[in-house]
C-alpha cells in the first residue's frame, strides 16, 4: 500500500485508520531473521541488524576499527544483494578496496602493506574475479562533505538506477566541511538531520562512523560514553542507535593480560540499550568475529588467552 504524496503545500495528514493498511502490511513482511543482518549474530540479535529509515552511528576512538566494522557489514550486504554505497570523507577508493580484499582474503594487512606478501595476495583475488559484477558496494571519495553534495550524489545514483541504495555509509562525520563562520557541531546536527531525513525519505539505512573524544581516557575504567561522542550533541539526539567500540586493556602496564574488545550499544530507540557485546576483533585481518559465550580475555593479535598468566608471557 502506496504512501500519499504530500499536498501542494508539502504537508502529508493522515488518519490512524489510513495508516493501518501500511503497518499491517510492513509487520507481515517481517521474519525471523533481520531483514540487513551485520553479519555477527550476537550483535545482530541485540540491535535486529540495521534499519531502514534509521541512523546508525559506530563510534571509536581513532585506529580501534570502526571502518573495519562498517566495511564487514556492507561486505556482508553485498553478499546478500543489498546495494550499498561507501562514502568516504578519510581514504580513497583504492585503500578503502585494498582493505576489503584483506577482509575477504584474510590477509596479513601489515605484511601487505610491507610489500612482503603482495604476490601471494593477488593470487589469492584472482579466483574473486566472478563475484564483482554482482556485487553492488560501490565507494564514493573526495565527495559528499556538505549536505547539498551528499544530496546531489543520491540524486545522481536514483537517475541511474531508479532506486536508492539499500545502505549509505558515511565514514567519518567529523571530517565534514564547514561553511564560512559554520561552528563544527552545527555543521554536525545539520549533516546528521539531513542523512536522517534521506533515511526516511528514501526507505534506507544509514551508518555513520564517528569519534570519540578524549575525555574518554580521563575515566578510571576509559569506557566510552554516549556523551563523548566527538563534536556535537546532535550525534546522541538524532541517532536511531549508537555502537560504542571498546577494545578494553586488561592488566596494567607491568602485567599486561590482553584485551577485550566489546561493541556497547548505547542508544537503542526502538530496543534495549545498555547491552555490552563481546567481539573478538583480529587487527592483522581488519575483521571482526562472533563470541557465542562471553570469553575472559583476548590477546591484543585477536587469539583467545588461556589464563592472566599465559597472557603475560606472552604465550596461547
Amino acid at each position: 500500500m502506496p504512501k500519499p504524496a504530500p499536498d501542494s503545500t508539502g504537508l502529508r495528514l493522515e488518519a490512524v485508520g489510513d495508516v493501518v493498511g501500511r503497518v499491517i502490511e510492513e509487520l507481515q513482511q517481517r521474519g525471523s531473521t533481520p531483514e540487513m543482518p551485520t553479519g555477527l549474530p550476537r550483535l545482530d540479535e541485540a540491535i535486529w541488524g540495521l534499519h531502514r529509515g534509521e541512523v546508525t552511528v559506530i563510534a571509536a576512538r581513532p585506529g580501534t576499527g570502526k571502518t573495519s566494522m562498517a566495511l564487514q557489514f556492507c561486505r556482508h550486504l553485498a553478499d546478500v544483494h543489498k546495494k550499498i554505497v561507501f562514502v568516504s570523507l578519510e581514504m580513497t577508493s583504492e585503500q578503502l578496496v585494498e582493505r576489503l580484499l584483506v577482509q575477504m582474503t584474510q590477509s596479513d594487512a601489515w605484511n601487505l602493506r610491507r610489500g612482503e606478501t603482495v604476490k601471494e595476495f593477488i593470487l589469492k583475488i584472482a579466483p574473486l574475479e566472478p563475484i564483482w559484477p554482482k556485487f553492488n558496494l560501490r565507494f564514493v571519495d573526495g565527495f559528499g562533505y556538505t549536505v547539498p553534495q551528499i544530496n546531489y550524489l543520491l540524486q545522481k545514483l536514483i537517475e541511474r538506477t531508479d532506486e536508492a541504495p539499500d545502505l549509505l555509509v558515511v565514514d567519518f562525520i567529523q571530517l565534514i566541511a564547514l561553511e564560512d563562520g559554520q561552528q563544527r557541531f552545527d555543521a554536525i546536527a545539520e549533516y546528521l538531520r539531513s542523512l536522517k531525513e534521506l533515511a526516511m525519505r528514501h526507505r534506507m539505512a544509514v551508518i555513520v562512523c564517528s569519534q570519540i573524544n578524549r575525555e574518554q581516557e580521563k575515566t578510571k575504567d576509559k569506557r566510552p560514553r554516549l556523551d563523548q561522542l566527538k563534536g556535537s550533541g546532535a550525534l546522541e539526539e538524532l541517532a536511531d542507535v549508537v555502537i560504542l567500540l571498546w577494545w578494553e586493556e586488561l592488566g596494567n602496564e607491568e602485567h599486561p593480560q590482553g584485551n577485550k574488545y566489546w561493541a556497547l550499544i548505547a542508544k537503542q530507540r526502538h530496543g534495549p540499550p545498555g547491552q555490552a557485546i563481546p567481539i573478538r576483533f583480529d587487527p592483522h585481518r581488519l575483521t571482526f568475529h562472533d563470541v557465542q559465550d562471553e570469553i575472559p580475555e583476548w590477546h591484543e593479535d585477536g587469539a583467545i588467552v588461556k589464563s592472566g598468566q599465559d597472557a603475560a608471557s606472552g604465550s596461547e
